[in-house]
């Protein structure tokens, strides 16, 4: 999600969520927040700065064999990573039944061997899910009103750091602004023992926070980066610039509890 309405702004009804200028469809749930968006002449590209920004998992798992994700808005994410990392099993919780019954207007793949979207509460998912059994997680859950709450508890935190395999990252989409923003960082950073960092993005209001099972974010890094073997150019060409992003306060990162 972009940007986030304030407390107790109106909803739209569901029918109204579909926006469509020119070449872009958005997913809005009030009249000023988007959701997500797609590029109808590039349906799988990721438009939003922080969609592209939370890619920087690549950095950690380049190669993940199996991903959790938490929150389908318009499956910008989804998409992605199903069309350029074929060799990942990807789970993606949703919530709400009406967000998912638009996957189609977005093009979000049916269900499928490697590839399904669920109804369920991500933080009720994510505590009955085997230990080290995920290699990557991206937390990205909002309605109108902002991240829902159970996204951002310390036990939601710990069962999301249970379920990563060793040197697996979580990455939560968070907004500076949130009045609870200090706090899901305390959390975060006393969880994963100091191994977390956050990363502002262009786009006014995000953060992105990645966070390691069991290794320093600096472990490990790549001396230059590398486009993932199954990606196609184009695709690493539009994200490259926020990878370089991430790998940078990666490289000066300091631990943080």
């Amino acid at each position: 999600m972009a940007a986030a309405q304030p407390p107790g702004a109106a909803v739209m009804p569901a029918a109204d969520w579909v926006h469509q200028e020119h070449f872009e469809q958005a997913l809005r749930f009030g009249p000023t927040d988007v959701q997500s968006a797609m590029d109808l002449r590039d349906p799988d590209r990721l438009v939003l700065g922080y969609t592209r920004l939370m890619m920087g998992f690549v950095l950690f798992q380049p190669a993940p064999r199996k991903m959790l994700m938490i929150g389908l808005g318009g499956g910008s994410l989804p998409k992605f990573c199903h069309r350029h990392f074929p060799d990942t099993d990807i789970t993606v919780a949703e919530i709400n039944p009406a967000v998912i019954a638009l996957r189609e207007r977005f093009g979000i793949p049916p269900d499928q061997a490697r590839f399904r979207v669920v109804q369920a509460d991500g933080a009720d998912l994510v505590a009955t899910m085997d230990s080290a059994s995920v290699d990557v997680i991206l937390v990205d859950g909002f309605d109108a009103d902002g991240m829902a709450a159970p996204l951002g508890t310390q036990d939601f935190y710990a069962n999301c750091a249970r379920l990563l395999t060793a040197g697996g990252v979580m990455v939560c989409n968070l907004h500076e602004l949130d009045i609870y923003f200090g706090s899901f960082m305390e959390r975060i950073g006393s969880v994963f023992q100091g191994r977390a960092m956050s990363v502002g993005t262009r786009e006014c209001g995000n953060s992105v926070v990645f966070a390691r099972q069991g290794m320093a974010i600096r472990a490990g890094l790549p001396r230059r980066l590398r486009r993932p073997s199954a990606m196609a150019e184009q695709a690493w060409d539009d994200i490259e610039a926020d990878v370089h992003d991430v790998v940078r306060e990666a490289r000066t990162a300091r631990a943080f509890a």
